[in-house]
């Protein structure tokens, strides 16, 4: 009986080490990133459990008249737990590194592509951006060039319609010094007629330079409204 006691303990012992083994070349399956907390708390379970199996068998064994056998079986049972305890953590530490470098990895590559994104683009956005102020440049400039040439216009027209009044009151001039030299009545109608004829253009020519004091005012007040947009953009 006595001899038959080192075979069993060996077996045990055999069978214990080829669970460890086992265990070690296939790691615990089925932990994912999102149980990786439920497997820490079950090796943390492993682990009591093993510990209280531990403490009951110990006792158990001290009750024996030969304990030898049964506190080394016990204790290979504690560490074979222990083990599996340790796995279940490291796979769930692998799982748990692999994920985070997983999402690391995604991360980078969404900022690559977004870099990329904005790197092609900028261009094409700079480009439109100086089209828009070119067109708006054109606009601007046409607007002030159409308003230039009413402006212009207006002018002439002011000119030609008082260089009309002009030659019909010189006109008028020379007919009455004509008709003076006919008889002093008519002459002395001839020089009312001038004077009034002189006051009038005396009023048309002041007439004349009021409106272009007028237009002279309003394109002073245009260029220094252009100067302050200008100087508005350019502080944009």
């Amino acid at each position: 009986m006595a001899s038959r006691i080192p075979r069993v303990l060996g077996y045990l012992c055999w069978l214990l080490l080829a669970a460890d083994t086992l265990a070690q070349e296939n790691p615990p399956a089925g932990i994912t990133p999102d149980n990786v907390p439920a497997a820490r708390e079950r090796a943390k379970e492993i682990r009591a459990a093993a510990e209280r199996r531990f403490q009951s068998e110990k006792a158990d064994c001290n009750t024996r008249m030969i304990a030898l056998g049964c506190l080394t079986a016990a204790q290979e049972r504690r560490a074979a737990s222990t083990r599996e305890a340790e796995a279940l953590q490291k796979e769930a530490a692998r799982v748990e590194r692999e994920d985070r470098q997983a999402k690391l990895a995604d991360k980078e590559a969404r900022r690559a592509a977004k870099d990329r994104e904005e790197a092609i683009g900028r261009p094409q956005a700079e480009a439109n951006h100086r089209e828009k102020e070119a067109q708006r440049a054109a606009e601007r400039e046409q607007r002030e060039s159409d308003a230039q040439a009413r402006l212009e216009s207006q002018r002439g027209k002011v000119a030609a319609e008082r260089e009309a009044k002009l030659r019909k009151i010189e006109e008028r001039r020379k007919e009455d010094a004509q008709r003076a030299k006919a008889a002093p009545e008519a002459a002395r109608k001839r020089a009312e007629r001038e004077r009034k004829y002189a006051e009038k253009a005396a009023r048309i020519e002041q007439r004349k330079k009021d409106y272009e004091y007028k237009l002279k005012a309003r394109e002073a007040e245009k260029a220094a409204e252009e100067a302050r947009r200008k100087a508005a953009e350019a502080k944009k």
